[in-house]
């Protein structure tokens, strides 16, 4: 059973012929239903999951229902829906008998909007001191501080639930700037989703999507009053889909420049999309992972870059390639595999330095020192050219290559 909301006629888009809503009590939020199990549902005998996201509230107007009875109310949207918190102040709707609710909407931070003794100090116990105008909680309203009423009492109901929990002293979560025509989706804890036409220093028309997921450090110090504006390089993770004019102010985290990635654009804008986070895995479970770049691909890192392949690795280019380690060495660890420079046939063994050297330093110490046989008897021992070949014989590690070693 759906709420039904304001509609506007198709067919006359300019008219005012609109069907109110219904009727917005106030009330707050006792508990919230977030299992199946709860233990309300139970009492009431619901069963299903349908009341998930039900809260349990009191009408300011309601002083005498006992807490175990006090209806549920369901969210208006339920595909569409912020959990409030215990304490919290809410629109109430009846509809052919059934109750639903949204949560207001002029907080000074998205995070809390709920004094967390609103219910011991506005319904006590035994009912007697009523108050009928929530005068403490538009301290909240106006300030988005919750603040004591200054009563000492404790009640169970007191608090936001059973672990939701306000920040740290010093940090509050803000509402984003906004631009002419934006659509945003903010939650309470720093995550948003931004559709905008016009965020941009020149407000061209740019159109844009974020999505952030927390709200970086140094905006969370800014005081309550201020709003904030997403940050690609420091808010906790961002993605952002950009057009036209709109020029990313990404800056690189790494202090490893491009030195290989020839043409990095000066400037990011057009049509593109940026993510940025502390890790990033792009995993594909079942089927290939395919990047494609009708340019080029570049990929910049402090750190070590690797590639391990079960099935082995294929580079094809119509063009050089080029490693460059800068003074340091190129290993190819083949294991008791081989290396193929080529393919087909026509291959050969390459030849090791050392041994081929120590065959041809004995094979000259040999030369130089043979005794031949000749009628008149035996030569004299070495050739007459002896000197020149002991000289070569000192020259053959310039044979040698410094740089190049093979196994």
């Amino acid at each position: 059973m759906g709420l039904e909301s304001g509609r506007v006629s198709v067919t006359n888009r300019l008219s005012n012929n609109i069907v109110s809503k219904p009727k917005a009590n106030q009330g707050v939020v006792y508990r919230v239903i977030l299992e199946e199990t709860d233990e309300v549902l139970r009492s009431k005998h619901i069963q299903g999951t349908y009341a998930i996201g039900a809260i349990q509230f009191r009408l300011l107007s309601d002083k005498i229902t006992p807490d175990e009875l006090l209806p549920l109310a369901f969210p208006v949207n339920k595909n569409i829906n912020t959990i409030p918190t215990r304490n919290e102040m809410v629109f109430i709707y009846e509809n052919d008998g059934d109750y639903y609710y949204t949560r207001l909407s002029d907080e000074a931070t998205p995070l809390v909007n709920a004094q967390p003794n609103l219910i011991s100090t506005k319904f006590p116990s035994d009912n007697k001191t009523t108050s009928g105008n929530a005068k403490t909680y538009s301290n909240v309203q106006k300030t988005g501080i919750p603040r004591s009423s200054g009563t000492n009492s404790q009640s169970s109901y007191d608090g936001y639930g059973d672990y939701f929990e306000i920040l740290p002293k010093g940090s509050i979560i803000h509402k984003l700037k906004l631009y002419e025509g934006d659509t945003l989706l903010e939650s309470r804890f720093g995550q948003s989703i931004r559709f905008s036409g016009y965020n941009n220093s020149e407000n061209k028309f740019s159109p844009t999507i974020i999505i952030r997921n927390g709200e970086n450090s140094e905006s969370l110090k800014k005081t309550v009053s201020s709003s904030t504006e997403e940050d690609i390089n420091t808010d906790g993770s961002i993605i952002v889909m950009g057009s036209g004019e709109k020029k990313l102010n990404y800056t690189l985290p790494t202090t490893n420049k491009y030195e290989s990635f020839y043409d990095y654009p000066s400037e990011l804008k057009g049509n593109q999309i940026l993510l940025n986070s502390d890790r990033i895995i792009l995993s594909a479970k079942t089927e290939d992972m395919i990047i494609v770049g009708k340019k080029n691909i570049g990929m910049i890192t402090d750190g070590k870059l690797s590639l391990d392949a079960t099935q082995g690795i294929n580079i094809t280019t119509d063009n050089h390639i080029f490693i460059d380690t800068k003074n340091t060495t190129l290993n190819i660890d083949t294991g008791n595999g081989k290396l193929n420079l080529g393919t087909g046939d026509g291959l050969d063994y390459a030849l090791k330095g050392n041994v081929l050297l120590d065959i041809l330093r004995e094979f000259m110490e040999i030369v130089g020192q043979q005794i031949f046989q000749t009628p008149s008897g035996a030569t004299a021992v070495g050739p007459t050219n002896s000197p020149r070949l002991n000289k070569l014989i000192t020259e053959l590690n310039n044979a040698l290559s410094k740089t190049i070693q093979l196994k």
